[in-house]
């Protein structure tokens, strides 16, 4: 039985592990770590971090490995080298972004300095925000044959994306609206694709991030 372990939020690191699981019918649990415990229990893992994946009593780490675990064990990957590349660079592409709007975050969040937190996000606007979603775009156009899925078979990328964009069009990022995706229509139009598509949003673990059931 493979175990997931993360913190006590959605959060793409984690939700992109447990929809491609729950895709394939993979049985697994889930362990939510509070936050407020975090610092007592972090050097138990792996890297101090998570997510975290046990398997046979044995600890896995880092974002990337862990999605791609999950990929390959629900058929969301490819076999097509080419195709694997494209996959790859999804998920680092949603590291990087995440990198780049973190400090606002943190600034919020740990060091409760919400002055700097709006300077911060300010900067990743005008700097960031446009130009990854902008990159993402470009790979999309580039990659996909079809207009429909990144590699024109759904993977981990089109989960990962999917994820990654309600996120940041949810409204729970300060000073960010959905509507930066209005200058990316063919993003939006591949966003709303996904989102309907009913054998991502039918799974439970898409209801709960969604909180549409």
């Amino acid at each position: 039985m493979i175990k997931l372990i993360y913190f006590d939020f959605n959060f793409w690191r984690v939700d992109i592990l447990r929809l491609c699981l729950s895709h394939s019918k993979t049985p697994y649990k889930y362990e939510r770590v509070p936050r407020k415990e975090w610092f007592k229990k972090k050097s138990q893992f792996p890297f101090g971090q998570l997510p975290v994946m046990v398997i046979n009593g044995k600890q896995f780490s880092h974002t990337h490995t862990l999605a791609r675990f999950c990929a390959i064990k629900s058929s969301l990957y490819d076999n097509n080298e080419f195709k694997v590349l494209i996959i790859d660079q999804v998920l680092d592409w949603a590291n990087e972004i995440t990198n780049h709007i973190a400090p606002s975050i943190r600034a919020a969040m740990r060091e409760k300095n919400l002055e700097k937190s709006r300077s911060l996000r300010k900067e990743f606007i005008k700097n960031d925000l446009s130009v990854w979603f902008g990159y993402l775009e470009d790979l999309f156009k580039r990659s996909s044959k079809k207009g429909q899925f990144f590699t024109d078979k759904f993977s981990i990328a089109d989960i990962t994306v999917w994820r990654v964009l309600y996120w940041f069009c949810s409204g729970k990022l300060d000073m960010i609206s959905s509507s930066f995706l209005d200058d990316l229509p063919i993003l939006k139009k591949y966003y709303k694709t996904i989102h309907n598509y009913s054998p991502l949003n039918q799974l439970e673990e898409f209801k709960s991030i969604t909180n549409l059931n």
